[in-house]
């Protein structure tokens, strides 16, 4: 790895150098990820770019973005910021699915370290890896390519955390941000996962339990009720060890997570972290989901023309959808 001019700027200066030539959208204020249960094989070391260590703030001096996440009213505990650190060369067309590097292996280790989970601490450039990054895009409002250009590699080395945007969350709980198509979990008011989604894409279908209706993730605070362990046959599709929390909404791991709303109504995650997501959460957990919805809400389910004529009586679409 040889130094480089660009990484010798913060990534607000990145930034800003790419909305100057209409390339980068609005962005927010992002965090960080260690998955638990996985054991990195020899990992690069991390160099800082400023004087803070790894473990420990950067110093307030450091450029912050200007649009931030909402703040809370809730104090507590401040999760120690990921330092900034000096990001490998790449390619200046950039690094994609496929490619094999040292600089794959250190961004590997950087986003597992943030609470990404890119997969094996390698040098592929495999799915997991792709879903992580686009997990910064999102978060910083870049194109969700998937692919490491060079703004979204300054990102991911001056990431920092969001606040929740919840008001009053409880210290452990999830996200779900329907703006963003991000997945967060706290725990101790820590971030221990960030994951991309993909919820309800708004559009009208039939098949489900309740007949015709709309692919709506409502938002709101709910909790986890329930989980099934392995794939569950709904009448839309299989999911993949589904956790519940909104009747028949749930989160669960799924063959294609789009980078947009593209399910029935559940938040779909990749399979890698569905395989462990529900040792992370547990029955009774709040699950905020914040943003807005695609597609219109509290409205009644549209009769399938194909099925018996409805009755009389009209309710109210419920948001409890077993669809995928």
């Amino acid at each position: 790895m040889r130094k480089s001019s660009w990484v010798r700027i913060s990534v607000i200066t990145a930034i800003a150098g790419v909305v100057a030539v209409g390339s980068l959208a609005t962005y927010g204020q992002v965090f960080g990820f260690d998955h638990p249960a996985k054991t990195a094989a020899a990992s690069p070391n991390l160099t800082t770019v400023s004087s803070t260590s790894t473990t420990s703030a950067p110093s307030t001096t450091t450029a912050k973005p200007t649009t931030t996440l909402p703040a809370t009213t809730t104090t507590h505990a401040q999760q120690p910021e990921p330092a900034v650190v000096k990001m490998p060369d790449i390619p200046s067309n950039g690094v994609g699915q496929g490619a094999t590097s040292d600089a794959v292996l250190f961004i590997k280790t950087r986003l597992a370290s943030m609470h990404f989970d890119p997969g094996p601490i390698d040098r592929n450039f495999d799915l997991p890896l792709y879903y992580s990054v686009q997990t910064v895009q999102k978060l910083y409002g870049l194109p969700r390519t998937g692919r490491i250009d060079q703004v979204t590699l300054a990102a991911v080395g001056a990431f920092k955390y969001p606040k929740a945007a919840a008001t009053t969350p409880d210290p452990d709980h999830a996200e779900i941000d329907l703006d963003r198509q991000t997945l967060v979990v706290w725990r101790d008011w820590n971030i221990i996962l960030i994951t991309t989604t993909s919820t309800g894409n708004g559009h009208h279908f039939c098949g489900g339990d309740q007949g015709c209706q709309y692919a709506v993730t409502p938002p709101g605070t709910f909790h986890f009720q329930w989980h099934y362990n392995g794939w569950r046959e709904g009448k839309l599709g299989k999911l993949w060890n589904p956790y519940y929390f909104n009747g028949g909404i749930a989160i669960h791991g799924y063959s294609s997570v789009p980078s947009e709303a593209a399910s029935h109504g559940c938040s779909r995650i990749p399979m890698h972290i569905a395989n462990y997501f529900a040792t992370l959460v547990h029955a009774g957990e709040e699950v905020d989901v914040i943003g807005t919805p695609s597609g219109p809400t509290n409205v009644p389910p549209i009769p399938d023309p194909s099925a018996d004529p409805p009755s009389t009586t009209t309710t109210p679409i419920d948001s409890t959808t077993t669809a995928p």
